[in-house]
């Protein structure tokens, strides 16, 4: 069984690097050809076990137990073992540059880990099947943090032992293996049956078709001609497209998240430099009006005053929702654009925009550019715009992988010395409702001085032609493709 999939994205394999994960289609390749040592449930969002199948604190010792699987095979019968999970956290520790969460900080913080022959105390194998991490104190979220595919298990064997570059993609530790591909991103995948998460109903191959990128076409024309039978949660066409297109099709099934996709106005480095709070917040409240009034006539939209969850973790209280509202109404409205730079991601339809943004704001300069200023090395400030409107991924329960990812992008505007004091501030306090209280404030602050303008939120939307059926998760964006079956 085969299923051929719109993925918009096309870079060939060897660009995919678990240590480096900026864009949402490179996470979405990674969790599907590798495992990290523990996996969010697909049903309620809550750690259960992956490449580990157990795991467990000891009260005593303050030590975080992970019990390897004992049948997992890469696809050349390679037997996964802790040997395998431990190179990969100390592979980590060297290139020390994954995005989600700061492992280091937790589990060497007074050691350099300049090769994986470098002793790292916090890790350490007890047996081939039994790892043991020890950050010197009980540490709750440790377990949420392990499930970020940056923390994904590669088999040894399949690194470069000099460069620690993946060169192989064919052995792997997921429900997937790359069977071919080429340098345009078309990509061909099969299940491996020596997975834990292999059934006979999950699509025995997997196809990834570039969509909407380049010269490629969209996913909704690609659906239209029979050539791909899944839109995927992170496409690039708005949910709104894709709901109404489903509305017409006949043949699929919709799955929709949550409201965890927001939509809003992040500014940058030179945006803090150059502009002060209010006039950030007067750029903001400007802006608003031709964005939030596009997105508000289309299904799936809600109107957002806060950029985490109104549900989850890190809300807002009553009182500093009134706070801001009475910040954002005092504002005097900007009349001009003159001098100021906003950029779009993709997924933001600049052509429908453009005109009503200046005409709020005249002599704005307005154009699209998919890159995220934090992660990308420009000349000098003026090269950046001052804010760029993208969307995002939230969280709703505490989810540490995204809530540092979220920091090292910069969406809170902090320098790179800010960010990483406040990821280990923030990862060294054991009291959740401590912790929840300084993400609040995070939240709270970076509204009260306009460092970041929420605008709406969505859910994220995928389509599924029948008769495969879809078990994709609710809470979260990821697109596990072994959670898709036909019967």
């Amino acid at each position: 069984m085969k299923l051929n999939v719109a993925f918009p994205y096309d870079k060939p394999v060897n660009h995919y690097e678990p240590t480096r994960i900026y864009f949402s289609p490179e996470y979405i390749f990674l969790e599907n050809v590798y495992s990290p040592l523990i996996e969010l449930s697909t049903a309620n969002g809550q750690p259960i076990g992956g490449v580990a199948e157990k795991f467990q604190w000891d009260e005593k010792t303050n030590e975080f137990y992970l019990y390897i699987r004992r049948n997992l095979k890469t696809i050349d019968g390679h037997q996964i073992t802790a040997r395998d999970a431990e190179f990969s956290l100390k592979r980590l520790l060297v290139l020390s540059s994954n995005t989600h969460g700061n492992f280091k900080d937790i589990i060497c913080p007074d050691v350099e880990i300049k090769s994986i022959e470098s002793a790292c105390p916090g890790i350490e194998v007890k047996d081939d099947f039994t790892l043991v991490l020890k950050p010197g104190k009980k540490m709750p979220f440790l377990t949420h943090l392990l499930t970020a595919i940056d923390f994904a298990v590669i088999p040894r064997k399949s690194v470069d032992p000099k460069t620690l570059a993946i060169v192989d993609y064919k052995n792997t530790t997921g429900p997937y293996y790359v069977e071919s591909s080429d340098d345009k991103g078309k990509i061909i995948f099969r299940a491996n049956p020596g997975h834990y998460h292999y059934t006979k109903d999950l699509a025995q191959e997997i196809e990834f078709i570039p969509s909407g990128v380049g010269e490629n076409k969209s996913s909704i024309d690609l659906y239209k001609e029979g050539k791909v039978d899944h839109i995927m949660t992170i496409d690039g066409a708005p949910p709104e497209k894709i709901i109404q297109f489903y509305k017409e099709s006949g043949d699929a099934s919709l799955h929709t998240t949550m409201d965890i996709r927001m939509v809003a106005i992040f500014f940058t480095e030179r945006g803090m430099k150059e502009l002060s709070s209010k006039e950030r917040l007067s750029y903001g409240k400007m802006l608003k009006v031709p964005l939030a009034s596009y997105f508000l006539e289309k299904p799936g939209y809600q109107n957002s005053m806060q950029f985490l969850a109104p549900f989850g973790d890190g809300q807002l209280s009553k009182e500093q929702q009134a706070a801001i509202e009475k910040s954002v109404n005092e504002i005097v409205p900007k009349t001009s654009g003159n001098g100021f730079e906003l950029s779009m991601f993709k997924s933001i339809p600049v052509e429908q925009l453009k005109m009503p943004i200046e005409k709020v704001l005249p002599g704005i300069h307005v154009y699209q550019d998919n890159k995220v200023p934090a992660f990308t090395n420009y000349k000098s400030l003026k090269e950046i715009p001052h804010a760029f409107v993208a969307n995002v991924d939230i969280s709703f329960n505490e989810d540490i992988s995204l809530i540092t990812y979220a920091v090292n992008a910069g969406l809170f505007g902090m320098s790179k010395d800010e960010q990483k004091k406040w990821i280990k501030d923030y990862m060294s306090i054991m009291d959740k409702k401590q912790r929840l209280e300084k993400l609040q404030k995070l939240h709270f602050e970076s509204l009260e001085n306009g460092v970041l303008y929420p605008l709406v939120a969505s859910p994220y939307i995928a389509l599924l032609r029948k008769p495969w059926v879809s078990h994709l998760p609710q809470t979260f964006a990821n697109n596990p493709l072994w959670t898709i079956s036909r019967n």
